[in-house]
């Protein structure tokens, strides 16, 4: 069952999510956007991210993708692949060895020049896709322990030098992914690759940061500087980790980290909302978290969002449905006694039929007539009573052919029929099935309660009469038996008839008067026979229609049990009211469709009907006809296709009783669901004492503006904020996002950082170098 209901439940929620998705407006970035995925372990982000953005950004065939890697990449039309240098297996000297094979390898920077150009002409046609040209977004995604990230500086500057021959203006962001989480060996190691790599990127995002080396390179092999001076090297550097704020690790953290970086983007390249002064600006971000500290000053985000409760949803709505069904099959009529005894074959002309159809056409009786006497005389039979007679004449040969020419193949003929016209299929059809009746009604007449249906009753009243009758008949053939012979009134000749023709006469009289009355009691015996089997039958369709009943309540709780499991696992704040206002929806939809239909319209064999519970088959035809009833009468209907919003209004304003304290008020549903978007938004990463003056923070709705949940969230708190706070609309159905910025820390603030910064001086103090410091010598230079 769980399958079926699981089935049915992700249909209702594959369909509604294509809908919605088909339904999003202005959600397409502004202008062009180029990802630089560097090293191995940012394949499976890239894989992800670009994925994220197909799916949910009109325009995203037009963003670019470039992963720099050593083994391993991704084959899709818009990743351009850039092959680093392999390592040489010197653990110790990783990140060193690994940026002198690149400087050293005239070929691999010709190649880097290549694909770089190559990918910033490639970004500049896609122009037309975007609103603007005037400026392009360089994101740049690594894993903070990924030795490849050595090579960031230059990497970066060679692209941005290119796309700066093409757009008037390039800002680069950093979004570092920090994987806490490490379980097996190279825990240390990765946390001392991801301290160095930390500390660069401090050095990086310096006010006075510097940066010259001829890395440009022509088809002639002439070489250009690319140079920065005297700024961070990022407009904003992200610290994404597995962790949230309060030092707790995300069930789904890395995967977040992606979702958030295709959010980050978004928002960074979306253009201003008209007439509003709540639109993220980012040149004022990264001025309030910088300030005047020369000291880079890092940012991290989160992100939570709700959908509408669909998987919860379907499942309610099956249980409400049920709950109706179930209902109404409890209401069924009973039909009187006349009408269970002619639908049940109990009439006595149904007891007719059947006993001419047991009994042969052809009356065996008169075969009788040919056995065989003994020849004893009749003057010796004169002196007998008729069953001392039978024996004398007979020896035992009557009373065999009677058994085996009548009893034996009236009774072979009888199991048969009784096979064929079982009580059970009768029930089925005539009453089960029957929409007047159906399945409690057909309980209750088998039940033993005498005051209702009558069918044991009535077959046990049967039973007793024909028993009666059988015990007469039993009574009359033994007082025929005990007749004296000489007493009979025999028809034969006067007194010279011969013996021989006394004796025939005796012999026929004896079958007609002693075998009639067998073939009488036989009869009884059939009926009696049927009516026993009725009743044998009735009582184990009772049985299994109990069974039935406890598998139909077990039913009855176990849809409930999943429908509540699946709205305390859509989460607290989206879970309320749903049983009472989908249990209210569906009601007034049987409703209107009785209205339509009639009253049991839903009980036919074409809806869910009352065939589908066949004795002995359980409920499982049950459970389909149900689950299609809902997804093709219930569910499509306008009042359970809102879109989310909409949807949590309705929900937020359903109605109840006053004692019953489960259902909230729509203040206080849109309340909850605040708090909680606010809490699940909690930012990616743990500060150490984090001051609050150095804390500043923005958070951004995804949604349509003009709904009433985000108006009352954009007033909630409204004079008392500490931060800055707006709504980036979106024509969207399947649910709200909430984005959270926080920015202003420095390394020395990450609890990462001062964790791990012990294995990076242990692994130093070890004769390992993580360093590039040919680098540093000759290109970086730092002015006061």
């Amino acid at each position: 069952m769980r399958e079926w209901l699981e089935q049915f439940a992700t249909e209702y929620v594959t369909d509604m999510e294509r809908q919605a998705e088909s339904g999003f407006g202005q959600r397409g970035i502004q202008n062009p956007v180029l990802f630089l995925f560097l090293g191995d372990k940012s394949l499976e982000s890239l894989q992800t991210v670009c994925r994220m953005n197909e799916r949910k950004w009109p325009n995203s065939d037009g963003v670019l993708y470039i992963h720099a890697y050593e083994k391993e990449t991704w084959e899709h039309p818009l990743v351009e692949g850039f092959r680093l240098p392999e390592s040489d297996g010197n653990k110790r000297m990783l990140r060193p060895s690994l940026y002198e094979r690149f400087a050293q390898d005239e070929s691999m920077l010709m190649t880097l020049n290549k694909v770089m150009k190559q990918a910033s002409m490639r970004v500049a046609e896609m122009g037309k896709r975007f609103a603007t040209l005037q400026q392009v977004n360089l994101a740049v995604v690594t894993r903070a322990d990924d030795p490849a990230n050595v090579l960031l500086p230059e990497l970066t500057l060679v692209l941005k030098s290119y796309l700066a021959e093409l757009f008037k203006h390039v800002s680069v962001d950093l979004y570092i992914l920090l994987q806490e989480k490490q379980p097996g060996e190279e825990f240390g190691f990765s946390a001392a690759l991801s301290v160095s790599f930390l500390e660069e990127v401090n050095r990086y995002q310096r006010q006075d940061f510097s940066y010259c080396a001829d890395l440009l390179v022509t088809g002639d092999l002439v070489k250009l500087p690319v140079e920065h001076e005297h700024a961070p090297l990022f407009s904003i550097v992200y610290l994404l980790s597995d962790k949230n704020e309060q030092g707790m690790f995300l069930e789904s953290g890395m995967q977040e980290n992606d979702e958030l970086i295709s959010h980050l983007v978004l928002l960074h390249n979306k253009g201003a909302e008209p007439n509003s002064s709540d639109s993220f600006s980012k040149f004022q971000f990264i001025r309030n978290i910088t300030g005047s500290r020369v000291e880079a000053a890092f940012a991290s985000a989160g992100l939570s969002k709700v959908k509408r409760p669909t998987h919860a949803i379907a499942l309610t709505v099956l249980a409400a449905v049920f709950d109706l069904y179930w209902d109404r099959l409890k209401r069924g009529a009973l039909p009187d006694k006349a009408s269970v005894r002619e639908r049940l074959g109990l009439m006595s002309h149904d007891l007719q039929r059947q006993l001419r159809t047991v009994f042969s056409e052809e009356s065996k009786l008169d075969e009788m007539g040919g056995l065989m006497t003994s020849g004893v005389s009749f003057k010796e039979l004169s002196r007998m009573n008729l069953r001392e007679a039978e024996k004398a004449l007979f020896e035992g040969s009557s009373q065999a052919f009677f058994e085996t020419n009548l009893v034996r193949p009236v009774f072979h003929r009888l199991e048969d029929l009784l096979q064929e016209e079982s009580l059970a299929s009768i029930i089925q059809h005539e009453l089960i099935a029957d929409p007047r009746y159906g399945l409690y009604a057909a309980y209750q007449i088998t039940s033993e309660q005498s005051s209702v249906g009558h069918l044991l009753n009535e077959i046990r009243l049967g039973i007793r009469e024909t028993s009666r009758e059988l015990e007469l008949a039993r009574a009359e053939l033994e007082e025929i038996y005990q007749q004296r012979v000489d007493r009979l009134e025999l028809r034969v000749g006067g007194l010279f008839t011969r013996d021989k023709e006394r004796v025939r006469a005796l012999v026929r009289h004896l079958l007609d008067l002693v075998y009639g009355k067998k073939l009488e009691i036989l009869e009884g015996e059939t009926i009696l026979r049927i009516l026993q089997e009725r009743e044998r039958q009735v009582g184990e369709i009772h049985r299994q229609l109990g069974r039935q009943f406890e598998q139909l309540e077990e039913l009855q709780q176990q849809l409930h049990e999943h429908a509540r499991r699946s709205i305390r696992e859509a989460a607290d704040y989206l879970g309320k009211n749903i049983e009472d206002y989908y249990s209210s929806l569906v009601r007034e939809a049987i409703q209107a469709m009785e209205a339509q239909r009639g009253a049991d319209f839903y009980l036919e064999s074409r809806y869910i009907g009352t065939d589908s519970l066949q004795l002995y088959n359980g409920v499982a035809g049950l459970i389909e006809r149900l689950c299609r009833f809902c997804r093709s009468e219930i569910l499509p209907r306008p009042a359970f296709a809102l879109s989310f919003d909409a949807e949590l209004l309705a929900r937020a304003n359903v109605a109840a009783a006053y004692e019953n304290r489960t259902v909230l008020t729509r203040d206080d549903l849109f309340r909850d669901l605040a708090f909680a978007l606010e809490e699940r938004a909690s930012i990616h990463i743990e500060i150490f004492h984090f001051l609050q003056k150095h804390r500043y923070e923005e958070k951004y709705l995804f949604a349509d503006t003009s709904n009433d949940f985000v108006q009352f969230v954009l007033r909630l708190d409204e004079g008392n904020r500490t931060y800055k706070q707006g709504c980036i609309h979106e024509d969207r159905k399947s649910g709200i996002e909430k984005l959270n910025l926080m920015g202003g820390f420095g390394i020395e603030d990450l609890m990462y950082y001062r964790n791990n910064k012990k294995y990076h001086t242990s692994y130093l103090e070890n004769g390992f170098s993580f360093a590039a410091e040919e680098r540093m010598n000759r290109h970086e230079t730092k002015k006061d």
